[in-house]
């Protein structure tokens, strides 16, 4: 079966939806972080003028604001793989048994309408 002309277009701008959505996570995710560790600099400068030097509090707000970039890139990365390999059409990602699988079922479907 060939693609219609509007099946190529409605493939395409999910495509580019696709792409947008993770630019827009890339955004936000440099944004964010640079606030963080600007507001990690300020907060620290803070507590320190206070006589706030508890090195257990200062130690968790630490690795909390280090924590943070590290588990969301790791996610953003994720995201990166699934945009860019995934839907490209580079379907390794998949288990071969899943591939299988959703192939058999089309065919029932197809065989059942016809």
């Amino acid at each position: 079966m060939k693609n219609q002309p509007s099946d190529v277009f409605v493939k395409a701008k999910k495509r580019v939806e696709s792409i947008r959505g993770f630019y827009k996570h890339l955004t936000t995710y440099i944004v964010v972080n640079i606030l963080l560790l600007a507001v990690k600099w300020r907060v620290l400068e803070l507590l320190l003028e206070n006589g706030n030097d508890d090195p257990g509090f200062l130690n968790w707000f630490e690795w909390n604001v280090i924590g943070t970039p590290i588990l969301w890139g790791v996610g953003l990365g994720a995201h990166a793989l699934y945009v860019f390999v995934y839907e490209s059409g580079n379907k390794n990602l998949k288990p071969a048994f899943l591939s299988e699988w959703e192939d058999r079922q089309i065919k029932k479907y197809m065989e059942e309408e016809g």
